[in-house]
């Protein structure tokens, strides 16, 4: 699947712009991005094994497309896979899916995106670069994402769809036009990833 689905997005971007060539970083960044993603869907602990490989490529390549604060959350997500290893347990006994119910725990998670924005302009100003605003709004919030992800909360997948909108919008003005497009899938993936998750939740 994460296969077609690359070539999907390569046969989009041709259309899209017929002046657009393959960047194989991009291809393969999006290839082990799919199949992160596919994974934790169905809450498989394997997905932080291609998680790492795809934070590493994706950050070599938003750095090359000027996206100094995805290139940077991307290098240190791999301290938040670690964790979310760890956290999630073996797959024959899982911490199980719960919901955010508190207002403390809401502020916990997007006081740590503040916290990750001000860090990003902060990265902007020491490459001396022109700040991309919309680069630190996905960094910062996909970074309370990925913390509700790594603690099985199901409001990620409403976090991550904010994130994708945004981010389909960036990387078509970009010229990422393979990510871009894996962008619209993940949108939809979060709507399975919701439905899969309550469902888990009503089994437990």
């Amino acid at each position: 699947a994460s296969t077609v689905l690359t070539m999907l997005g390569i046969v989009s971007g041709g259309i899209i712009d017929p002046n657009y060539t393959i960047n194989g970083l991009e291809v393969a960044a999006v290839w082990t991005s799919y199949i992160c993603t596919i994974l934790c869907v169905v809450q498989w602990r394997a997905n932080y094994y291609f998680g790492v490989v795809t934070t590493f490529l994706y950050s070599i390549l938003f750095y090359q497309s000027g996206l100094a604060a995805l290139a940077t959350f991307n290098a240190v997500l791999v301290l938040s896979l670690v964790y979310g290893w760890y956290r999630w347990g073996p797959d024959g006994k899982p911490l199980p899916v719960t919901d955010v119910k508190t207002r403390n725990e809401w502020e916990g998670y997007f006081g740590f995106a503040i916290i990750v924005a001000i860090g990003m302009y902060g990265i902007y100003e020491l490459f001396g670069t022109e700040v991309v605003q919309i680069d630190v709004l996905i960094a910062s919030v996909s970074a309370a994402a990925q913390l509700m992800l790594d603690n099985k909360k199901r409001q990620t997948w409403i976090i991550w769809a904010i994130v994708n909108v945004f981010s389909i919008y960036l990387f078509i003005n970009q010229g990422l036009y393979v990510v871009a497009v894996q962008y619209v899938f993940f949108l939809g993936n979060t709507v399975a990833g919701w439905f899969a998750w309550t469902k888990s939740m009503r089994e437990k």
